[in-house]
């Protein structure tokens, strides 16, 4: 189960992955991997894009395999004061979105402030995953490589500063809505800008919020074919810290 499952994938169509993650040729890499259950999950951060939803949606059902597949959708926090998520329950039904994973994108500051970052991301991830149309909360505590560069997050080397009370507070609050918590391959666990430090931290704190009866997602975030393979580091990972499959979210606990 831990390296057969990814539930974060990204096609060509929304142009944050590049020509590699055409619909068949996912499918057929996944295959290539033997994952048994996968989630196409492309962003949608504004309605105009929904139609490139639809080609996606087309492409699936021209796909014959014996994987499950599942039609999902990315989505991000658009209000920093509400944590509102840029998809309503309308839209859900129109495209016929099976699965909706969605977080923050962003720390919402120009210049290094640890403790109000920290306070922000905690009271966002909170509102997302106490939203019901969210299914899954995305890789907490990414943050894009340019606010690295910028120096507003190159402090974030570890989890030191994040407080115990905060994860368990967000682990109770995923376990009581039934909203997965993710370990993503690509974005967390083998990104260059996260140290093997916090990496290591980031292991603890994915068990601590299992612990806390929230479920675990597994997958690769892949915006290139070659990373795919990534969802099988994160389900390593979820593994080797201690996670039991019990603590594993699976498509068959959909909303």
């Amino acid at each position: 189960m831990y390296e057969q499952v990814d539930y974060h994938i990204h096609t060509l169509y929304l142009k944050c992955a590049n020509e590699t993650m055409t619909v068949p040729a996912l499918v057929a890499k996944a295959e290539e991997l033997g994952l048994k259950s996968i989630a196409v999950t492309d962003h949608l951060n504004a309605p105009q894009f929904l139609d490139e939803h639809r080609k996606i949606k087309r492409d699936l059902a021209e796909i014959e395999s014996d994987l499950e597949i599942i039609f999902g959708v990315e989505v991000n926090v658009i209000d920093q004061d509400t944590g509102e998520v840029s998809i309503n329950q309308q839209q859900i039904d129109e495209l016929g979105f099976e699965l909706v994973i969605g977080g923050v994108h962003s720390s919402y500051f120009d210049t290094p402030d640890p403790k109000a970052i920290i306070d922000t991301q905690h009271r966002l991830m909170m509102a997302v995953v106490q939203n019901p149309l969210v299914d899954i909360l995305v890789h907490p505590w990414w943050f894009p490589r340019r606010e690295f560069d910028a120096g507003t997050v190159a402090w974030l080397t570890d989890l030191a500063l994040l407080p115990d009370d905060y994860v368990t507070e967000l682990g109770e609050a995923a376990a009581a809505t039934g909203t997965a918590i993710e370990a993503n391959g690509s974005a967390i666990l083998v990104n260059d800008t996260y140290g093997e430090r916090f990496v290591a931290d980031y292991k603890e704190y994915l068990k601590k919020l299992a612990d806390c009866g929230a479920l675990i997602s597994i997958s690769s975030d892949a915006h290139d074919i070659g990373r795919m393979e990534t969802t099988q580091v994160a389900g390593r990972a979820v593994r080797d810290a201690g996670i039991t499959p019990d603590q594993l979210w699976t498509a068959s606990q959909l909303k």
